[in-house]
């Protein structure tokens, strides 16, 4: 991925959900490629106005994520790369 263009803008991927998304090594059991599915979609209705911040917020709860960290982690790389 590429951060910045020629012309100093901000490059983010094609779907903007690309960024709360969450990955499984190749050696997961179902249920983990199971979360990580669930989580991902969770990711694209949550940026879409589908579902609310307490169902996101939930949804990464109950599969071990903690939230705010998870969230906040991601607003603060692109504070960073928006300086």
């Amino acid at each position: 991925m590429s951060i910045a263009s020629d012309n100093n803008l901000l490059w983010v991927p094609p779907d903007i959900s690309d960024l709360l998304t969450v990955s499984v090594d190749g050696h997961a059991d179902e249920g983990a490629v199971n979360g990580m599915l669930v989580i991902n979609a969770a990711a694209s209705q949550w940026l879409s106005g589908v579902i609310d911040d307490y169902t996101y917020f939930e949804l990464l709860d109950h599969f071990g994520i903690d939230p705010l960290g998870f969230v906040g982690e991601v607003e603060e790389h692109m504070a960073l790369l928006m300086r």
